[in-house]
């Protein structure tokens, strides 16, 4: 289980119309978020903890929220192993 979630200070992130586009300055890769991925994303910038984050999910979407925890581990070991998101685990 995800404990907590830090963003490394070499990624830089751009909002755009559709979703949110992320880059870590150090490896030059990118990582493009869609709308829900970049909510999340908005999220872990304000420190909302792991555990909240898919409750809020089913509440703005309208899906389960185990879907939604789903959604949100998948999206959130995408972007450990693209080195964009450091994870704490319990």
């Amino acid at each position: 289980m995800i404990r907590k979630c830090t963003i490394p200070a070499d990624v830089a992130a751009a909002s755009l119309a559709d979703g949110t586009v992320l880059l870590h300055m150090g490896t030059k890769r990118y990582f493009s978020l869609n709308e829900t991925g970049a909510e999340i994303w908005r999220m872990l910038e304000e420190d909302v903890p792991v555990a909240e984050i898919p409750v809020r999910l089913s509440a703005s979407y309208e899906v389960p929220i185990a879907d939604a925890h789903v959604a949100v581990v998948e999206l959130l070991a995408s972007l450990a192993e693209q080195e964009l998101l450091a994870i704490e685990a319990e």
